[in-house]
């Protein structure tokens, strides 16, 4: 009964990813499902025209950077730098270039400076089926700043940055390299990536539809969760840590010195060897789990 439920709730989230790639313009729409449009059948289809342009901003140096991007890319890199430095690089695509361009020009971001803190809020124009744009923001900032992430449709990528993370996007992958502090990430349709960082007190990393791959020091306490899709750990050979793990379908493999019980669904146990940095929750509802070092 359990095994039918997950398949459900499986064969349920495919066809609500469908729809959301459908919405976005990913995938296309099936005929029967479109809305019929009288068009004269002698008249040529039309062809897309796409501009695009680059434009750079920037802010002062703030302990804590906030972006909110509703379609579009976000890479975020420490450098030797005292103020956030910003390039926007847009991207509009309609059937006439007049269309294109007033996409074009619809698409704006705003910078905020707070006393703490700077916004940048990127706004889109309403677009038709048929259009598309985005904003593609690449920022670097001093190497280390507080980030606060959020994104509709796109991907993220920070490297080099030492300070507290929080990433979300509803569709797009979460990349991070050489970073080092807390974070939270969480992806509804994606993938997460994490190689050469070292978390300190807290790691909560979810994808509701994709695989979670890291290759890290983790954090006191990490808390580890996929809805559909693959888990995996790769971990320092001189660390160690509590864990607790439960796959409802799928399998689990530990191929690191392992101290615990291990059952068809679930492990728990004190995996590595060396200093105990700390604790790890692992929950995977169709997948599989494994650990290497």
């Amino acid at each position: 009964m359990r095994k039918l439920a997950i398949t459900i709730t499986t064969l349920l989230l495919c066809a609500v990813t469908a729809l959301m790639l459908m919405s976005v313009g990913v995938i296309p729409v099936p005929e029967a499902f479109r809305r019929p449009v009288e068009q004269p059948a002698a008249l040529p289809a039309a062809h897309h025209s796409t501009l695009h342009e680059s434009t750079k901003y920037s802010a002062e140096g703030k302990p804590r950077l906030v972006i909110d991007n509703p379609r579009g890319n976000i890479l975020v890199r420490g450098a030797a730098v005292e103020q956030v430095e910003i390039t926007m690089f847009v991207e509009a695509s309609a059937h006439t270039a007049q269309r294109a361009q007033e996409i074009l020009d619809g698409i704006s971001l705003a910078v905020t400076t707070l006393e703490e803190e700077n916004r940048l809020l990127v706004s889109m124009p309403r677009l038709e089926p048929d259009e598309q744009a985005r904003a593609d923001l690449t920022i670097w900032v001093p190497g280390e700043m507080d980030l606060e992430l959020r994104l509709g449709l796109g991907n993220v990528q920070v490297t080099s940055i030492q300070g507290e993370l929080q990433a979300y996007t509803h569709l797009g992958d979460i990349d991070l390299q050489d970073y080092e502090g807390s974070a939270h990430l969480e992806t509804h349709l994606g993938d997460i990536h994490v190689d050469s960082s070292r978390f300190t007190e807290k790691l909560t990393a979810i994808s509701h539809l994709g695989n979670i791959n890291i290759a890290a020091s983790l954090a006191q306490s990490s808390v580890l969760e996929t809805a559909l899709g693959d888990l995996h750990l790769h971990l320092p050979a001189d660390e160690s840590y509590l864990l607790e793990g439960t796959v409802e379908l799928g399998s689990i493999h530990i191929g690191v010195p392992f101290d615990g019980e291990q059952h068809e669904h679930s492990v728990q146990g004190t995996i590595g060897q060396g200093e105990r940095r700390g604790s790890i929750s692992a929950r995977l509802a169709l997948g599989s789990f494994s650990v290497t070092k």
